[in-house]
């Protein structure tokens, strides 16, 4: 009786794995599901990947240029190194996502949730963020340098050294975020919200630092060199 219990349970188990693996080995395209599958070092430039899924999976490395990630998710993505200069990532969800040393110049980020993502050492030079939740997420010493910043959320994110030289800010919410050594010098900062003198204490700044109202730029800043 055992063995003719057996054989039905064996051919279900590998009938869930060659499903399984066989998602992973989908074919790109809108709205397909890439969960949990590994592809590092993939050459996935123009890509149209909206609507899809890649939540807990490892893209590490791979060339996403010029890909769309419309009404994607990769919720707990593994993005290090990956390269997606010019990519669009309009109604995405990248929250707990990683992409240490990471490229996204030129990339556009539009109403999309990123909070308790980490991005450190990451690159978004003259990339249009806005209306992003950025919030209790990891970005020390991401490079904004150029970047359109808009109705961002930086709450209680480590924004460390990062570097906003000839970025644009408008309405960028920085209450509680760390903020040593982050890079203010000549930065218009007149329409931050929630920037406070004690996150200025500690940050880099110069006399073209335009503050919001009521806020004085502190006696001498902490980095002058």
């Amino acid at each position: 009786m055992l063995k003719y219990f057996v054989v039905p349970v064996c051919a279900l188990l590998l009938a869930i794995a060659q499903v399984a693996h066989a998602a992973c080995n989908d074919r790109r395209s809108p709205g397909m599901d890439w969960s949990g599958c590994k592809k590092t070092n993939k050459m996935l430039n123009k890509s149209d990947f909206s609507g899809s899924r890649f939540d807990d999976a490892d893209l590490s490395f791979s060339d996403l240029v010029d890909s769309d990630f419309t009404g994607a998710s990769l919720i707990k993505a593994e993005l290090t190194r990956v390269d997606a200069t010019r990519s669009r990532f309009v109604n995405a969800d990248l929250s707990k996502a990683a992409g240490y040393r990471a490229t996204f110049d030129r990339t556009t980020v539009l109403d999309s949730n990123l909070t308790k993502s980490e991005f450190l050492r990451a690159h978004f030079k003259k990339a249009e963020i806005r209306n992003v939740d950025w919030s209790k997420s990891e970005l020390g010493r991401v490079d904004f340098s150029g970047a359109t910043l808009e109705n961002v959320s930086f709450e209680f994110s480590n924004i460390s050294r990062i570097e906003l030289k000839g970025a644009r800010l408008d309405n960028v919410d920085f209450r509680g975020a760390y903020t040593y050594r982050s890079n203010f010098r000549g930065v218009d900062l007149s329409r931050a919200v929630n920037l406070g003198p004690i996150q200025l204490r500690f940050s880099c700044g110069d006399d073209k630092t335009r503050l919001p109202e009521g806020l004085t730029a502190p006696e001498e800043w902490p980095c002058t060199e």
